[in-house]
Order: structure tokens, then sequence, then C-alpha cells
């Protein structure tokens, strides 16, 4: 059905009267309003997503750590193995940080704790020393590694068998 240009004028006329046309420049955009509203949400969305990512970077950087922990364990028993004499590893937990015989020292990180160590011999400057021999053996230790300014939270057990020389790693309650 076509409509006439009289009949468009008077359907026109009547949405005016009634108030039922919208000016084209409300059609075109956003109001302020709505504009704040949605950088209200934005906003607050954004203070609730932040401590959990937090959170989340610190935990990446405590497994970090505990694999560290494990590579510098792994690399000083095979280099003990291979040259055929014993090799030693300081754990410094005040200093967060491994030294390898070789003077090699491994940093832990601004984030991460031993917080408890258990085993191997006391070594120099207040240190406990690993010793890993060429059979495979080693002193053993048990080593709890966390967050350092969050104690609540889980850390990491990492233990070294002194018989077999073998490394596990486990979620600490």
């Amino acid at each position: 059905m076509r409509t006439t240009r009289p009949q468009q004028a008077l359907a026109l006329t009547r949405r005016r009267a009634r108030g039922v046309m919208a000016s084209p420049q409300r059609e075109a955009g956003f109001t302020l309003i709505e504009l704040l509203i949605v950088l209200v949400i934005v906003a607050m969305a954004a203070t609730l997503v932040t401590p959990s990512i937090d959170a989340g970077m610190r935990a990446r950087e405590v497994r970090s750590a505990v694999r560290r922990v494990v590579g510098a364990m792994r690399g000083a028993q095979s280099a003990a193995i291979m040259k055929g004499r014993p090799e030693q590893m300081v754990i410094d937990a005040f200093q967060h940080r491994l030294v390898l015989e070789n003077s090699k020292s491994i940093e832990l990180g601004e984030v991460v704790a031993i917080r408890k160590i258990a085993g191997g011999e006391v070594a120099e400057a207040g240190g406990v020393r690993v010793r890993f021999f060429p059979n495979g053996s080693t002193t053993g230790i048990t080593l709890i590694v966390g967050d350092r300014n969050r104690l609540e939270e889980p850390g990491w057990t990492v233990r070294l068998d002194p018989l077999i020389g073998q490394i596990s790693v486990e979620e600490t309650p």
C-alpha cells in the first residue's frame, strides 16, 4: 500500500501532536549519562579483577622459583655423576638464593621465600649445604618455598631423597 504526500504529512502532524516524534539527533549517539554509567561499570570491574591478577602473578613467580630450585638440584646431581666427584649446593634462606659449587648464584626472586628447611648440613654464613655424590645419592633435604608476604597461602614442598636422589614437588596445604 502506497501513501501519498498529504497522508505522510498528516501522519507526521499526528505523531508530533502526541509527542512520539524523536529528534534525529537523539537517534545518532549516546547520552552523557549512558556513557558515565558504562565508565562506572568498567571501573568497578577493573577494581574487582586487579587483585586476582596480582595474586596470579605472585603465584606464577613462586612456581617459577620452585622450578629453578628443582633445576639447580638436578643440575648439581648430574654434574656429580658426570664428573665422578661430589658437588654441593648451599641454600641461603636469608638471601633467598642458591649458591652452586662453581659460585653461580640463583636468585629466587623478590616475592619468594624459603619458609622452612629440614635436613642438609650447616654451612658457613648460616646457609644449609646439600651434597650430591657420584653414585646419585645426596645428603637429602626438604624445602618449603612460598610467597614471602602471604604466609597464609600454600607453598610448595621440594624433597630431595638422600638415598636415590629423587626430587619430588608437591603443593603444601
